[in-house]
C-alpha cells in the first residue's frame, strides 16, 4: 500500500512538471516577438528595421539588423504606414563597403515634417557622427526678411558662409499670409528632410516667413571628412511663384 502511495505521488508531481509553462527569458521578451519590421533595405532584403513595442504610432526603441547581426538603438520615431522609416544599404563613405543609412519621422504634419539622420557601420555595428542640418543651417545661414512700400512689397536676402548669396522680392498674393505678420528672418525650423536614394546623401531645409508661407529651399550635401559625416556645400533654391 505504502509502494502504491509514492508512485501515485511520483505521477502527479511529473504531470504537473510538464503541464507548468517556462517562463519567458528576457531576450525573448525584448526580441523580435514584440518588435514590428517597418523597413527593408532596398538593396539587401537580409537589411531590416524593426520598432521595438510601438505604441499610438510611435517607438522609443528600434532594432537595426544587417545579415546575422542586430543591434538595438534608442531611436524615436513615428511608425506610422505614412511616415515609417526609410532604410538604405550603401556605400555613403567612399570605402567601398556598405553602410545602413536610416531616416526616421520625428514629426509630420501641416507646415512640418522634421527628420533624422542615422548612419551605422555595417561591420562594427556602430553609428557614426552625422552633423544635424538643422544645426548646419543655424550656424552658417543668416537671413533678413523686409517690407517695403508701405508693407506691400516684400525684400528677402539670405547670406550663406558669410556671403549674401540670395535676394528676392516677391509679389504677394491674397492667398498668402498678411505680409505685416511676416518674421523678420526665415524660419527654417519647420522642414528637415534627408535624401539617401541620390548618389550622394543630401538634405533640404525649407524657410517660411509665417507658419503657411514657405519661399524656398536650403539644399545641403553632406561630405564623410575624419570619421564624421558633416555638411559641406549649402544652396538656396526659390519657391515658384513666391
Amino acid at each position: 500500500m505504502f509502494k502504491l502511495l509514492i508512485a501515485i505521488l511520483l505521477s502527479m508531481l511529473l504531470t504537473s512538471s510538464v503541464m507548468m509553462p517556462a517562463h519567458p527569458s528576457s531576450s525573448q521578451l525584448t526580441g523580435p516577438v514584440r518588435s514590428r519590421l517597418l523597413a527593408v533595405a532596398p538593396e539587401d532584403s537580409s537589411v531590416h528595421f524593426y520598432a521595438v513595442s510601438p505604441s499610438q504610432g510611435l517607438f522609443h526603441s528600434a532594432v537595426l539588423e544587417i545579415g546575422p547581426q542586430r543591434r538595438t538603438f534608442e531611436w524615436s520615431g513615428s511608425a506610422d504606414i505614412s511616415t515609417v522609416p526609410q532604410l538604405y544599404y550603401k556605400d555613403v563613405n567612399g570605402d567601398g563597403i556598405r553602410e545602413a543609412v536610416v531616416i526616421i519621422t520625428r514629426a509630420s504634419g501641416t507646415g512640418v515634417e522634421l527628420q533624422e539622420l542615422h548612419i551605422v557601420n555595417a561591420q562594427t555595428m556602430e553609428e557614426y557622427a552625422v552633423e544635424s542640418a538643422a544645426d548646419a543651417v543655424s550656424r552658417r545661414v543668416q537671413s533678413v526678411v523686409e517690407l517695403r512700400d508701405r508693407n506691400r512689397q516684400v525684400h528677402i536676402a539670405i547670406a550663406i558662409d558669410g556671403a549674401n548669396t540670395y535676394t528676392m522680392d516677391p509679389k504677394t498674393s491674397a492667398f498668402y499670409d498678411d505680409p505685416a505678420h511676416f518674421t523678420k528672418q526665415l524660419d527654417f525650423r519647420s522642414v528637415v528632410m534627408y535624401a539617401a536614394d541620390q548618389p550622394s546623401l543630401g538634405a533640404t531645409v525649407s524657410g517660411s516667413v509665417s507658419p503657411t508661407e514657405f519661399v524656398g529651399d536650403l539644399k545641403l550635401n553632406y561630405v564623410y571628412d575624419h570619421e564624421r559625416f558633416r555638411v559641406g556645400a549649402i544652396t538656396f533654391e526659390a519657391s515658384s511663384p513666391f
